[in-house]
């Protein structure tokens, strides 16, 4: 069976990705908007410069601002980080460079056309304002290197990425306790559903349940009070039909132990044999079903005590030598002598041996062996029922315990509830039912007492 993803985790995901798109699209648009907004400013910035240099610079005064230049290049104060990438040039009409700053890039020689432009020197991409002056016929270029934009943008970017991606695991953790705490009532409910007892069922509690969840909850709820009602009704007509048949078997099963003793035709004799069988296993039957009804009433009539499963075994062997000596059956007890010890129902336990041997007994075949096996194991107590009978494959092992199935020769002795009184009786001792096959050769029977 496919396992999907809970409910948990998958709330916790989706909102990491609606959170992690929506962020993604809100920096694409902020670091569009900044990037756009820095390069207008930057721009402003270039005609503002060029315009100053405007109301400087004129032919008269190109030797000065020559020796100007010289003197700040020659300076120890190297100034603001990005100041190497920031130029300025004084162009002829002719395109000839009469002033430069340092660090000024050697221009096209097809010139620089007026308003803002941009051309690669050495590698390297400058952006350009060029503006004609008001005064002569000269040209004032103002520009800066490219990387000093891509490194703001890129400071815009990291400062947009980076906190998202430091706090990503803090956030999905906090969003991962959060669902959490909103999917409690469920959980509780979960639990609630998962503890039910079909021998005692109650309705959920709807206290703390979100308003979604209530409806299915209610729904449950009916579903678990007409659940009980029916199963109710099935154990009230199985333990009431049980207890109408018992007696008018047991009357008819004199009856015609009478007419056996009186009839003396040899057919009659056979017809009167046959029935006789017929109705032991109609009664074995009633017996069975009675003992059913009343373990799923879960009222054994008896309490709890400490008791010797290895006595248990040891009477039941006894109890069903003579079946197992009219077969050919021999049986065989291992156990030892102390530290069989549990707490169960001593009734119950020797209902859930002797069915176990009855059911060895039953489906072995003549001359077959049958070992009864009680063990000690860590913190459980461990009894099996091997035989060297005919077994069962995989698929009839599942549906042993099942009420009714009956595999192989559906003539023999038994009403196929053997195993499930068995498995009821297990669950009532918090102990477990494994069929497997066994190492005689035919099937074993594991049935697990926790002592935890």
């Amino acid at each position: 069976m496919k396992v999907s993803l809970s409910l948990r985790r998958r709330l916790t995901w989706y909102v990491v990705i609606t959170m992690l798109t929506l962020t993604t699209l809100s920096g694409i648009a902020i670091y569009r908007g900044t990037t756009k907004e820095a390069t207008e400013i930057f721009n402003a910035s270039l005609v503002h410069t060029a315009h100053i240099l405007d109301g400087l610079i004129s032919r008269d005064t190109l030797e000065s601002s020559q020796r100007g230049l010289k003197l700040a290049s020659g300076s120890a104060f190297d100034g603001h980080r990005y100041k190497r990438k920031l130029f300025f040039a004084v162009l002829d009409i002719d395109g000839s460079v009469l002033l430069h700053s340092p660090g000024a890039p050697e221009f096209p020689s097809a010139g620089v056309v007026p308003g803002f432009s941009e051309f690669n020197d050495k590698s390297r991409k400058w952006l350009v304002f060029a503006l004609q002056s008001s005064q002569d016929d000269l040209v004032i270029v103002v520009g800066e290197h490219s990387i000093g934009r891509e490194e703001i943008t890129e400071s815009v970017g990291k400062g947009l990425l980076l906190p998202l991606i430091l706090l990503l695991p803090l956030v999905i953790w906090m969003l991962w306790h959060i669902v959490g705490v909103a999917l409690r009532p469920l959980q509780i409910v979960t639990d609630q559903v998962r503890e039910q007892d079909l021998q005692r069922l109650k309705p959920i509690d709807v206290s703390g349940v979100p308003r979604e969840v209530s409806p299915l909850v209610d729904a449950l709820n009916q579903m678990i009070v007409d659940l009980d009602a029916a199963y109710l009704r099935e154990r009230r007509f199985v333990s009431d039909a049980a207890h109408e048949l018992r007696n008018p078997l047991a009357s008819l099963l004199i009856n015609i132990d009478n007419a056996i003793e009186e009839t003396q035709e040899e057919d009659a004799l056979d017809s009167l044999q046959s029935m006789k069988v017929s109705i032991r296993r109609l009664s074995h039957l009633v017996s069975q079903l009675l003992a059913l009804s009343h373990l799923e009433k879960g009222d054994p009539g008896t309490a709890f005590e400490p008791v010797n499963l290895a006595r248990i075994c040891a009477g039941a062997i006894v109890a069903a030598q003579a079946e197992a000596d009219a077969k050919s059956i021999a049986l065989e007890l291992i156990a030892p002598d102390s530290g069989c010890e549990l707490v169960g129902a001593l009734p119950l336990l020797e209902s859930l041996v002797t069915n176990l041997l009855e059911n060895a007994i039953s489906y072995a075949d003549p001359g077959c062996r049958v070992v009864l096996q009680c063990q000690r194991r860590a913190q459980e107590l461990v009894l099996t029922v091997d035989d060297s009978g005919p077994g069962l494959d995989a698929e009839q092992r599942e549906k042993a315990p099942d009420r009714f199935y009956r595999a192989g020769d559906t003539n023999r002795a038994g009403a196929g509830l053997g195993l499930s009184i068995v498995k009821t009786i297990a669950q009532s001792h918090c102990a477990s039912v494994e069929l497997s096959e066994s190492k005689l050769g035919g099937l074993c029977v594991t049935v697990r007492f926790d002592l935890a």
